[in-house]
């Protein structure tokens, strides 16, 4: 969305051993470890984030017949379109932004009722306060939008992740990625824009009860509810923090319906806002 501050600390990851001293470096500043993915679903607040704002880089990927070991740092519609390549279909992610750690994290797919990445994960490696773990797909507790790793107390980085995807044919997931992307073309915003906002209510997509509420195209301050969709938001004119924190807030004070906000809202002293 092209909002919000820096952070007081930054590291891009390209090895494991730097997960051991960004971890370390976060205790001994006495700061909050903040992961980030693609930045896709996620608002900083204006000014300096006292934090230290890390991004797993590292991006290799290993195949074994229909299993594949990929690095976190992967960016998603890249991942599906070389794996198409190879006779292998992750489609169900097609047009996602972002990167594969940010899709595990927030368990990434195709609506509440839909397919999503857990549904082909085997084992999820990262790094935590206790060293490096090894977690099978039943330890990491994934469900709609949801997954360990958004809730843990520990400090952690997931680095890698080990998939099991169904084979076809090349030319047949290249079609289903072009149609999946001309669908999302029509139907979603794609520049200076954030989202999904909320979560699915009782397997009701949020943007119908924002809609109903007659909030698309609603605007506070710079920051607007999209016109196009209504669970994402857009930056329209220079938007701050603050904007579309009371944007989002209007529109759970309109809906009368307890709405989860999907969206990371990272405030200063890096926790958040929701």
């Amino acid at each position: 969305m092209q909002i919000g501050g820096n952070a007081l600390y930054y590291a891009d990851l390209y090895k494991p051993e730097e997960c051991e001293e960004a971890i370390a470096f976060a205790i001994e500043k006495e700061i909050p470890l903040i992961l980030l993915g693609g930045g896709s679903n996620t608002i900083f607040e204006d000014g300096t984030i006292q934090a230290l704002v890390v991004r797993v880089a590292a991006d290799k990927i290993e195949i074994n017949g229909n299993e594949v070991k990929i690095e976190c740092g992967k960016n998603l519609p890249d991942l599906v379109d070389e794996l198409a390549k190879k006779g292998l279909d992750l489609s169900v992610l097609t047009g996602i932004p972002g990167s594969l750690g940010g899709a595990i994290v927030g368990n990434a797919g195709q609506g509440p009722k839909g397919a999503w990445i857990d549904s082909y994960i085997n084992k999820v490696n990262g790094f935590t306060e206790d060293g490096w773990e090894e977690m099978k797909k039943s330890k990491c507790h994934f469900g709609y939008r949801e997954s360990v790793f958004k809730h843990t107390e520990k400090t952690n980085i997931i680095w890698s992740s080990t998939l099991t995807l169904p084979p076809a044919d090349p030319e047949t997931i290249k079609e289903t990625i072009k149609e999946g992307l001309h669908s999302r073309m029509a139907s979603q915003p794609f520049t200076m824009t954030a989202g999904s906002c909320f979560k699915a209510l009782n397997g009701v997509p949020a943007w119908k009860y924002i809609d109903a509420a007659g909030l698309k195209g609603r605007q506070e301050g710079g920051v607007q509810v999209s016109e196009k969709h209504a669970n994402f938001l857009i930056n329209k004119d220079n938007g701050t923090y603050r904007d579309a924190v009371s944007l989002v807030q209007t529109i759970e004070g309109f809906v009368g319906e307890p709405l989860d906000v999907e969206m990371r809202f990272i405030k200063k002293n890096g926790s958040t806002e929701f």
